[in-house]
């Protein structure tokens, strides 16, 4: 587990995890070859030592670029970019704590994820899974966000 690597965390008791992640695209339509970006953004967070979500994508109208962890604080990013067997692309942002780290706390500019457009295309990618933990492991899951 994370939580005990690097010297491990503190036994002081924290709030449990709590909060929301809002997803904004910057445009609602691009164009073939265009870049766009989704800036997400936690309201309300607390006590987060861990998150992950899900953004599945057709690969043929987009392709991942990277992604820039803005207030991630010292969050490591696992975030992983999976083609399934089925064919499904998916793209799992995904920062955790190593050891004992501030947590995630308030509203906050989390991280920018940029796609480039392989065609003309309404911008609409779910953001679906979404996981807040705190360092006892307790998980808030999210509703999906459009």
């Amino acid at each position: 587990m994370a939580i005990e690597l690097e010297g491990g965390v503190s036994g002081s008791q924290v709030p449990t995890v709590d909060g929301e992640l809002v997803v904004v695209p910057s445009m609602t339509s691009v164009q073939a070859g265009e870049e766009f970006e989704l800036r997400v953004s936690g309201k309300g967070l607390r006590s987060v030592n861990a998150l992950s979500f899900a953004i599945p994508y057709d690969a043929q109208q987009v392709e991942y670029v990277g992604i820039e962890a803005k207030g991630m604080k010292y969050m490591r990013n696992l975030t992983y970019n999976r083609l399934h067997s089925n064919g499904q692309k998916a793209l799992y942002p995904t920062f955790v704590n190593i050891g004992w780290q501030d947590f995630l706390e308030g509203d906050s500019d989390l991280m920018v994820i940029r796609f480039k457009a392989k065609q003309t295309i309404k911008v609409n990618l779910p953001v679906k899974d979404i996981i807040l933990v705190d360092k006892d492991l307790n998980e808030k899951r999210c509703a999906e966000v459009k």
